[in-house]
């Protein structure tokens, strides 16, 4: 997505995460301190957001809190090695996703696993030419200081 229009079409809470990540990590520190039920919902609402960027084309949004040298693990239908660092991320989903005409998530649940280690399962489409390709995952992500430190995706169905 060209970056005029991601900005125009962004959240405002997405437009915070890509333009002061600094100040989006402390947000996502004091999430931590939340009552769980309060951190459940605002959890959830992250991960709700990301399945709309990702739906949008907008990588620059979802991998903003990731941590510079993150430690990244595809889904096994994209590939098994492991990617290291925000920008490689960032650039392994725009050579996949341009591979196709639409690619999709949609998130299936997500659940606490501790305060700083969430789990999503999440279905991925990838569509080309009348081609689809589609499979279910289970993405276990973890935080430190507000950031995304590790997300690993198995393959579940």
């Amino acid at each position: 997505m060209p970056r005029a229009t991601a900005l125009a079409t962004r959240p405002f809470v997405d437009r915070v995460e890509v333009t002061a990540p600094f100040l989006a990590s402390v947000v996502a520190r004091s999430v931590a301190r939340l009552p769980a039920p309060v951190r459940q919902r605002v959890v959830a609402d992250a991960f709700a957001r990301a399945e709309a960027a990702f739906n949008r084309g907008d990588f620059e949004a979802i991998f903003a809190l990731f941590a510079d040298d993150v430690h990244y693990i595809p889904p096994p239908a994209l590939g098994e090695q492991p990617i290291n660092g925000r920008a490689a991320v960032l650039a392994f989903w725009q050579t996949v996703t341009a591979r196709f005409d639409a690619s999709l998530i949609e998130n299936l649940s997500v659940e606490e696993v501790g305060q700083r280690r969430f789990v999503r399962t999440a279905r991925i489409t990838h569509r080309t030419d009348g081609d689809e390709l589609s499979y279910v995952i289970r993405q276990v992500t973890e935080l430190h200081g507000g950031r995304v430190v590790s997300q690993v995706n198995e393959q579940i169905a």
